[in-house]
């Protein structure tokens, strides 16, 4: 196949990357959703932060969550530019261009989370406070893990239908670049 110059293997690799990547996105986004965030009814507000000042708000986990954050737009930014120059489909080329703005709604959204978990982490052991603290960072984390989950489905999305562009008789690109005729 040809990709506008590039190594045929480029695209897919661009792809892939990015769908691994939201794929362990996804996952941890999700672990975090459905197990972490739900404890805290369990332990109690004051519990939850001192464990969230344990995990989160250690350099290993101000670490992850710039990772997390940052790679995801890096990641699904550079396949969609990838695609762009290596003349994939317009299909596989929107659905990276979902996932990219799913990834930089989760930076707007960690804009509203992240100032609440530095404010759990210097805040006073009072129950009240932690509550309600917690109550908003929940909310601004679920619609993040919404984004990641989206993200990842839009990458997984984009690699099969390259997979299927790639195919005889798909219509697609051929090694001289001109669109086959599909008869």
């Amino acid at each position: 196949m040809n990709y506008g110059g590039r190594s045929a293997g480029s695209v897919p690799f661009a792809i892939a990357s990015a769908v691994v990547f939201e794929g362990m996105r996804a996952g941890a986004g999700t672990f975090r959703l459905v197990l972490d965030l739900p404890a805290r009814a369990r332990l109690g507000s004051v519990a939850f932060a001192e464990f969230c000042r344990a995990t989160d708000l250690s350099t290993r986990g101000v670490v992850f969550y710039a990772i997390y954050g940052f790679g995801g737009v890096l990641l699904t930014l550079t396949a969609w530019l990838v695609t762009a120059r290596g003349r994939s489909s317009p299909r596989v080329h929107n659905l990276l261009g979902a996932a990219v703005l799913c990834s930089i709604f989760v930076l707007v959204f960690t804009t509203q989370a992240a100032p609440l978990m530095w404010r759990v982490g210097s805040a006073p052991p009072d129950p009240l406070l932690l509550a309600a603290l917690l109550d908003r960072f929940t909310f601004w984390t679920t619609l993040r893990v919404c984004c990641v989950d989206l993200s990842f489905l839009a990458t997984v999305a984009a690699l099969v239908s390259l997979v299927f562009d790639q195919r005889p008789g798909s219509g697609s690109q051929t090694d001289s670049g001109s669109l086959e005729s599909g008869s």
